[in-house]
């Protein structure tokens, strides 16, 4: 298993932080999910950006700030700028972990599950 993973170019500590850190994301994604929302809003398309560097506050977490797509456009991080042009808004955000030793992982995250079907609600007509 090691050496598929390795050929594909992910070794098996990559696989486990990016396992660990999606699954720091869902834990927060209610959090994540309103201030995208909000951000979208008022300023576009971005990323949130969340330092993990930082120790988190209580009751408040680790310190975020949202980063505009036209600020992400001069950075030279494209996997963040390609993931910020394709998300869907109504239904996806972007966020950036900022990690120790001046790493970093970004994440396109589905909020929203993708139904077969559309379901109506409200009464049903008279026929």
């Amino acid at each position: 298993m090691a050496g598929e993973r390795e050929a594909q170019g992910i070794p098996d500590w990559a696989q486990e932080e990016r396992k660990h850190d999606l699954a720091w994301i869902a834990e927060n994604k209610t959090s994540f999910w309103p201030a995208a929302q909000s951000q979208f809003q008022a300023q576009g398309r971005g990323v949130i950006v969340v330092d993990t560097t930082q120790k988190p506050e209580p009751d408040a977490g680790h310190p975020m700030y949202y980063l505009p797509r036209v600020i992400v456009e001069h950075t030279n991080d494209t996997d963040t700028l390609r993931m910020v042009k394709e998300y869907n808004p109504e239904s996806e955000f972007v966020v950036l972990l900022l990690k120790p030793e001046g790493k970093s992982s970004t994440y396109r995250v589905q909020t929203v599950e993708n139904m077969p079907f559309k379901t109506q609600r409200g009464r049903p007509r008279s026929q």
